[in-house]
C-alpha cells in the first residue's frame, strides 16, 4: 500500500527538527523567565512538584542539544550513548508533555510551543539513534555497517 517514510528521512531532517525544539524550548524559557509569577500560573499551568518550568526547560534545552550533536557527529559514538540519550530525551519530552497538554485547557503561547518542541525532542532523539544508518541522498550504498 504504502511505503516507509522512516528510509526516506536524512541527517537535515533530524538536524532541523532538533533546531526547531531547540528555538521552541528557549522560546518557552523566555516566556517562562519574562513572565511574572500572576501570569505564569495561568500561561504554564501547574509545575510538577518539587521542579519549576524552568529547570526542566533547561533540561529539554541541553538533551536536545546532544541529539543534535549525535545527528551531527554521525558514526564513532557508541550506541549505547545514542539510546540512552534517546531515552533521556523521551523522560525530558514527557516531563515537557504537562505544559504542552496545559494548551487543551487554556490556550496559551507556551503551550503551543512546547507542544511544538516535545515533537521535535521526539524526532531528534530518533536522528540521535539513527544517524549512523543514514545514508547521503546521492549515495545508494550508505555507510558501512
Amino acid at each position: 500500500m504504502g511505503r516507509s517514510a522512516a528510509g526516506r528521512h536524512t541527517r537535515s531532517y533530524y538536524l532541523a527538527w532538533s533546531a526547531i525544539a531547540e528555538v521552541c524550548t528557549g522560546a518557552t524559557l523566555y516566556l517562562w523567565i519574562s513572565s511574572r509569577e500572576t501570569v505564569r500560573g495561568t500561561a504554564f499551568g501547574p509545575e510538577i512538584p518539587g521542579v519549576p518550568w524552568g529547570a526542566v526547560l533547561v533540561a529539554a534545552l541541553v538533551v536536545t542539544a546532544v541529539s543534535g550533536v549525535l545527528i551531527v557527529v554521525g558514526s564513532g559514538v557508541p550506541r549505547v550513548l545514542r539510546w540512552g540519550v534517546a531515552m533521556v530525551g523521551a523522560v525530558v519530552a514527557g516531563t515537557v508533555g504537562p505544559l504542552a497538554l496545559n494548551l487543551m485547557v487554556q490556550p496559551s503561547a507556551a503551550g503551543l510551543l512546547s507542544a511544538v518542541s516535545v515533537v521535535g525532542m521526539g524526532i531528534a532523539g530518533t536522528g540521535a539513534v539513527r544517524a549512523p544508518l543514514l545514508r547521503a541522498a546521492g549515495n545508494p550504498v550508505g555507510p558501512p555497517r
